[in-house]
């Protein structure tokens, strides 16, 4: 009699713990579902409850990720942080820290940490070699060395990108950012050889001014040589001011002829600048469908992960009731 109590007592509890299971997993499954429509508020509200609940604690982790991705697409990224903090720091077993991983490196870049976030996407690579995501973490480096200013650095990553992932959906954009920056060290360079062209330029202006005074301060020597000087001497001191008024006049020729030389390459240099600039313009109009189709690829991407995950909870849950 009291076996068949304690079998029954056993048979009743064993189906309240499926019951509670079942509820947690419905609610990751509403959870899933709302997150991948967009309605983030109704996904933390149900991820939330599975905390609450302390026998779905095999799914807590999980729920501690989603509350974090769901955050971040509200743009709360300081409450999207602390809960992948914890996660990371007391999930390390869970199938989803890889990922969490990765999400805090792109959660770091949003909050324009790009040092932060630079370390921590070469952490994800080193620990996790063979993951879908290491081509968008190598992308996401070169943006943040882009964002630094270390655009050679920047440049080896997005050539990299190019060379090794030709199938990753960020080629477009690696593509894209290689262009910027290799007309942005042109216009470097041009800005560099204006700078210079206008220092020689002043240079040889103030150089030209200088002996004009010069010139002029010898011609009022030689008067005033000529006034006080014999007849004789005055023929010869004649002949030497016409020599000093041809190298003078020579001499003057030479830097106005620098001068005019130095005008047109700066007015070249400033007419190539523009076009530079115009054609950097058109650039970043171009970029922008560009953008937002990486955009959609990278949401549907992450749409097409939440199904896979919720496809396994179905799995799992079937899995328990073939079991039972």
């Amino acid at each position: 009699m009291k076996n068949k109590l304690f079998i029954v007592f056993f048979i009743l509890i064993s189906t309240l713990i499926v019951a509670q299971n079942t509820n947690g997993r419905k609610l990751m499954e509403s959870g899933l579902n709302n997150f991948s429509k967009g309605n983030y508020t109704i996904a933390l509200s149900d991820f939330r409850d599975i905390i609450l609940d302390s026998e779905n604690e095999e799914i807590h982790g999980t729920a501690y990720y989603w509350i974090a991705r769901a955050y971040m697409a509200q743009n709360l990224l300081e409450k999207a942080e602390n809960n992948l903090d914890f996660f990371i720091l007391n999930f390390a077993g869970n199938k989803l820290y890889p990922d969490a991983v990765y999400q805090k490196a792109r959660l770091l870049f949003r909050k324009g940490e790009y040092d932060n976030s630079v370390q921590f996407f070469y952490k994800f690579i080193e620990s996790y070699p063979e993951h879908p995501y290491v081509s968008n973490s190598y992308f996401w480096i070169a943006e943040s060395l882009f964002e630094l200013g270390h655009l050679e650095e920047a440049k080896i990553i997005y050539s990299m990108i190019i060379r090794e992932y030709p199938k990753s959906y960020k080629l477009e954009a690696a593509k894209y950012k290689l262009s910027l920056i290799t007309l942005k060290f042109r216009e470097n360079e041009l800005l560099k050889l204006l700078r210079i062209s206008h220092e020689e330029y002043l240079k040889a202006l103030e150089d030209f001014q200088q002996r004009e005074k010069t010139y002029e301060q010898t011609i009022s020597d030689y008067q005033r040589k000529l006034v006080s000087t014999s007849s004789e001497d005055q023929q010869s001191l004649i002949i030497e001011m016409q020599q000093n008024n041809l190298e003078k006049d020579n001499s003057l020729a030479s830097l106005k002829k620098q001068i005019i030389e130095l005008e047109n390459t700066i007015s070249d240099l400033q007419t190539r600048l523009s076009k530079e600039s115009l054609e950097f313009t058109k650039e970043e109009t171009s970029s922008v469908s560009i953008n937002t189709s990486s955009l959609k690829t990278e949401k549907l991407l992450e749409l097409k992960n939440s199904a896979l995950i919720l496809k396994e909870y179905y799995l799992d849950w079937l899995a328990s009731r073939i079991g039972d």
